[in-house]
């Protein structure tokens, strides 16, 4: 079974647990396990931070696919207005983070850790695409079960 899995994606190592988990445990993966932090970006009914998309009423938006991939592959798709930039300052420095607006004279970003950040597009060198502000590695610090009560959980959310 193991053979039949392509090791570089994430989503065939990934195939069994979107269906089958337990909704309860995967509600205290995201809001109390710490190894992956979900509700520090996420919101649910208005609990959480603001880094992520709020998730309330996520299951009837989106299919188990979907919300699997977002979780092993965060940057296979972006959901739409969480795109993240990365900012090279002409003295070299670099930011990344949500970009929340801009106008003529600067551009805010929301960093990670929740903070807005406002750099004067005179300081601004370069300025890419950035990878997702979720954590690439998450679903190497939890268990396939974790992953698979997690989908569960956020599918459930109607």
């Amino acid at each position: 079974y193991e053979a039949t899995r392509d090791a570089k994606n994430p989503m065939s190592v990934h195939r069994e647990t979107m269906v089958g988990g337990d909704a309860d445990a995967g509600r205290r993966v995201f809001f109390e396990k710490s190894e992956v932090s979900c509700l520090r970006c996420h919101k649910i009914n208005g609990i959480g931070g603001e880094v992520g998309p709020d998730l309330t009423g996520i299951g009837k938006k989106y299919k188990r696919d979907y919300l699997l991939e977002a979780i092993v592959d965060p940057n296979k798709q972006i959901a739409k207005g969480y795109e993240s930039v990365l900012i090279t300052l002409t003295n070299g420095k670099t930011h990344t983070g949500i970009l929340k607006s801009e106008d003529a004279k600067e551009v805010r970003i929301m960093t990670a850790e929740g903070q807005i950040i406002s750099i004067p597009k005179a300081d601004i060198d370069e300025r890419g695409r950035g990878p997702s502000a979720m954590p690439s590695d998450l679903a190497q610090k939890i268990s396939r079960g974790e992953v698979r009560d997690l989908v569960e959980f956020l599918a459930g959310l109607q």
